[in-house]
C-alpha cells in the first residue's frame, strides 16, 4: 500500500511546478495598463504589468539556465530581484530622462546588463546544481535576449490589449 501512496505524492509534487508555470504565464494576459497616462489607477495597473513581465522573464531565464544544471529556484529569485533593480535604477531613469536614448538602445543595454547578471549569478555555488555544466557569455546573452523578448511581449500584450478590436465611428455628413 505504501508504494502506491508514495508514487501518488511524487506525481503531485512533480505536477506542481507545471501548474505554477502555467499560472505565471497566463495570469498576465488579464492585466492591462496605460503607461503613457499615469494616474493612480493606471500607475497601479502599470506596476502589475511590470511585475508580471519581470516574473515571466525571471521564470524563463531560470528555466533556460536549469537546462545547463543551474539551481532553478535560487536563480529565479535572485534574477527577479536583480532584474527589478536594473529596471528601476537603469532602464526607468534613462527612459524618462531629459535626453533619453531610443527605447531600442535602452533595451539593448538592458539585455547586456542582464547577460552580465546571469553570468555573475551562475558563477556562485548556491546557484549551481549538481549537474551544472557552465554558462558562457554567448549563452548568457542568448538567455537574456529570450527573457527580455518574452518580457516585452507580456508587457505589450497587457498594455495594448491586441485582442480588443478598436471601434471607429463613421459619421455621414449630409
Amino acid at each position: 500500500m505504501e508504494p502506491k501512496c508514495s508514487l501518488l505524492s511524487s506525481q503531485k509534487s512533480a505536477l506542481m511546478p507545471v501548474v505554477l508555470m502555467f499560472a505565471f504565464v497566463f495570469i498576465p494576459l488579464v492585466a492591462s495598463a496605460n503607461p503613457v497616462m499615469l494616474n493612480p489607477t493606471s500607475l497601479l495597473a502599470f506596476c502589475i504589468v511590470a511585475f508580471w513581465a519581470m516574473l515571466v522573464e525571471a521564470g524563463v531565464v531560470a528555466l533556460l539556465l536549469a537546462f545547463r544544471g543551474a539551481a532553478a529556484f535560487p536563480v529565479f529569485v535572485a534574477y527577479f530581484i536583480l532584474n527589478g533593480a536594473v529596471f528601476l535604477f537603469v532602464f526607468q531613469p534613462l527612459l524618462v530622462g531629459r535626453k533619453s536614448p531610443q527605447v531600442a538602445v535602452l533595451e539593448a543595454l538592458v539585455v547586456l546588463i542582464d547577460a552580465a547578471v546571469i553570468k555573475l549569478l551562475v558563477a556562485f555555488n548556491p546557484f549551481q546544481g549538481d549537474s551544472y555544466r557552465g554558462v558562457g557569455w554567448v549563452r548568457s546573452l542568448v538567455t537574456s535576449s529570450i527573457g527580455n523578448a518574452l518580457s516585452y511581449v507580456v508587457g505589450f500584450i497587457a498594455t495594448r490589449r491586441p485582442w480588443e478590436m478598436g471601434t471607429t465611428v463613421v459619421q455621414n455628413s449630409i
